[in-house]
């Protein structure tokens, strides 16, 4: 093994067996002070992540977020970045509870004066869920960043050091302000409501397939391909805990039991439905009856791709009016669910919750 791969796999293993840590100090100062502060705060993940060799396979959600930071050059140049570890663990495990943790964190980051913007530092798995759930919950006048890697930091070419300092260079970036939530992976900004993993090995991982990217990083200074429109927090989130919405996924020959049985003790569904949202013939008699019973139904696409628009007319078997229900879209499936979590705090009609998702469910003007 290379010396140098070989220290790095040394620190994260040593990081590991040490647990994680609340608070960590700043990156050592570089002898010019930088002008901005970033708070960075870690939940685990990839970029994380610690294996016993160079290779693939590695533990999740190991290395505490200090040694992460000592590992990345030149990232003290860029930012004094203070962190926080919320939480360390493969990003399957994230949770509401982590994503509360977050955003309480990151409000106190955003007020202060001081701070120039947030990154956060996740597992790819749900990468796109929380930055899109922060996209809904926080104001956009100050960047929140959320980054991570497809490799741990002790494979060779690991992506993480390289993705980290983007982010801050982004979080610090006067372009990037009144933007609200990124996502920054690979070189390339995303807008989180058209981000989405769709390889689950390469480094280019992430893409927004019906969008595309908002900018890039191939250099010291961030380039967004148009200009930010600001916005406030879009649906805050109440003391209570979040309403349950379940997802069913559509297939050749789904029946009507497997979407009640999806819905079961939800307050609101998500259906991945085929091509362009459709449901089978068995499928529609389920929906009708969710919906005529009160419970929400939103239609989405399963492959995530393309634009499932409200259909009123009793066009074909797709008519939103004669199913009562609503259109996802641009989201994908998880995302429409979180969308729907956040505006079932408080009552809503079928009326208001498609205005909701033509609002927060399309990426760009």
């Amino acid at each position: 093994m290379p010396k140098p791969i070989a220290a790095l796999a040394a620190v994260c293993l040593l990081a590991a067996a040490a647990g994680v840590q609340a608070q960590t100090p700043p990156v050592p100062a570089p002898s010019v002070p930088p002008t901005k502060a970033v708070r960075l705060l870690a939940t685990g993940g990839t970029i994380a992540g610690a294996g016993q060799g160079p290779g693939a396979s590695y533990r999740a959600g190991v290395v505490p977020i200090g040694d992460i930071l000592r590992a990345v050059p030149g990232l003290g140049d860029v930012a004094n970045v203070t962190a926080e570890q919320i939480a360390n663990v493969g990003s399957y495990d994230v949770d509401e509870a982590i994503w509360r943790k977050l955003l309480d964190r990151i409000q106190v980051a955003i007020a202060d004066p001081q701070v120039s913007g947030v990154v956060i530092t996740h597992g790819t798995d749900t990468l796109e869920e929380t930055a899109y759930f922060l996209s809904l919950t926080t104001p956009s006048t100050k960047p929140v960043v959320v980054v991570g890697s497809m490799r741990p930091g002790t494979a060779v070419s690991a992506d993480g050091p390289q993705n980290l300092l983007d982010a801050v260079r982004v979080a610090t970036a006067d372009a990037a302000r009144n933007r609200g939530a990124m996502v920054v992976m690979n070189d390339t900004i995303f807008d989180p409501r058209s981000v989405t993993k769709f390889d689950v090995r390469r480094v280019n991982a992430f893409a927004a397939p019906s969008r595309g990217p908002i900018g890039d990083v191939l250099t010291e200074r961030p380039r967004f391909f148009a200009g930010a429109t600001a916005h406030d927090a879009a649906l805050p989130v109440s003391g209570a805990p979040l309403p349950r919405v379940a997802i069913a996924y559509a297939y050749a020959g789904v029946r009507a039991e497997d979407i009640r049985a999806a819905a079961s003790g939800a307050r609101a569904l998500v259906i991945a439905g085929v091509g362009a949202g459709s449901l089978s013939v068995g499928a529609r008699q389920a929906v009708k009856e969710l919906t005529a019973a009160g419970i929400p139904v939103v239609r989405t696409a399963r492959q995530g791709v393309g634009d499932i628009w409200y259909n009123p007319a009793a066009v074909g078997d797709l008519s939103d009016d004669a199913l009562g229900t609503i259109a996802g879209r641009e989201l994908t499936p998880a995302k429409a669910r979180i969308l729907l979590m956040l505006a079932l705090q408080t009552p809503r009609g079928r009326q208001d919750l498609q205005a909701l998702f033509d609002r927060y469910g399309v990426a760009g003007p």
